[in-house]
């Protein structure tokens, strides 16, 4: 059984799909409210539908991560994107995490900015870390290599179903779940809304509505553990090249999770339910962790990733007046904010 940790917005929206829409986005997660805070910014009518509840996806199922980056490190990241579109994209993600908590004013939602740990876990590891602080420094990053791990001092955590619910405002319908997308016209129980633009706010299950947006659903898996006597870490921490990670509660709980490389055919699936063997391996690091803390919940969630390595955010092909902001490759919530600012300012 799927429980996470975090627990959902207190404020329910109970709903039906409107009969028209100026704007409708779909999905409640951290790109739709974000979508519903820039339109709304702009005096734009629209409404958010979701099938279930605010943050019920991806963005209340993961470590609550403000991260700078996608999950490469910069060394691979400036291979793979080249040097000029690595640097603006981590200058993108940490404008997204400067705004993202700006917006949210005074709202309790657990942000702390301690930085963030990338460990190496073998030398090529170490070496690509190295390498990495040199170009973020050279960049205009800050960053800090101890011949250990690789310190970014200007990431953070947050409660993210807190930050989901603090950045929701406007109108916001749940319990409607839209089965399908004809044009602008949207199907929900038997309802239809005929809207003047979609914008497919579903990352992971993107594809499920549009077939030919590809975005592979992917689960990543977590558990947490009851509150640890001893501090565990002091900031959020990564491991091999990014598919471990763990971090620690103020009031020290202990959140694990990935180990998607040891089983990546499995991990590719939109079945948000956790596995005993990924669960064990993620047991095994909590134990060593914090050896006599008890595992309280055990969750997963559905992530998207494109075959790019950065999001979609844009129209989509063939389909007039629908666009698309998803496929944040595992960091939705570090660009979640100001792709949907994209997105709503190219409107």
């Amino acid at each position: 059984m799927s429980i996470p940790f975090w627990k959902p917005p207190a404020v329910h929206y109970p709903g039906s799909l409107p009969a028209a829409a100026d704007v409708l986005v779909i999905g409640g997660g951290i790109t739709g409210v974000s979508l519903l805070h820039h339109l709304g910014r702009r005096g734009v009518p629209a409404v958010l539908v979701e099938r279930s509840h605010l943050a019920a996806g991806a963005s209340g199922r993961n470590a609550g991560f403000l991260l700078a980056g996608v999950a490469d490190n910069y060394s691979h990241a400036v291979i793979t994107f080249g040097r000029s579109e690595a640097r603006e994209i981590w200058a993108l993600t940490n404008e997204n995490h400067d705004r993202v908590i700006e917006a949210v004013g005074s709202a309790d939602v657990g942000h702390r900015r301690l930085g963030s740990l990338t460990l190496a876990a073998s030398d090529s590891e170490a070496k690509a870390l190295e390498e990495s602080c040199e170009l973020l420094r050279e960049d205009g990053f800050e960053a800090t290599w101890d011949g250990h791990g690789l310190l970014n001092p200007g990431d953070g955590e947050v409660h993210p179903s807190r930050l989901v619910e603090a950045l929701a405002s406007g109108t916001i319908l749940e319990g409607v779940n839209v089965t399908a997308i004809d044009g602008t016209k949207v199907h929900a129980g038997g309802a239809e809304c005929e809207a003047g633009i979609v914008i497919l706010a579903t990352n992971g299950y993107t594809s499920q509505l549009v077939p030919s947006v590809e975005i592979q659903p992917t689960r990543a898996q977590m558990l947490a553990t009851s509150p640890a006597r001893e501090k565990v870490c002091e900031r959020p921490t990564y491991s091999h090249f990014g598919y471990r990670y763990w971090r620690q509660l103020p009031s020290g709980e202990v959140l694990v999770g990935g180990w998607r490389d040891s089983s990546r055919e499995t991990e590719m699936t939109a079945v948000s339910e956790p596995t005993p063997e990924i669960q064990a391996r993620l047991e095994g690091k909590a134990r060593e962790l914090a050896p006599g803390a008890e595992v309280t919940h055990r969750w997963a969630g559905i992530m998207g990733f494109t075959k790019s390595g950065l999001p979609m955010v844009g129209p989509v092909e063939g389909m007039k007046n629908v666009y698309v902001c998803a496929g944040y490759n595992g960091h939705g919530m570090g660009f979640a904010f100001m792709s949907a600012k994209r997105l709503v300012d190219s409107l």
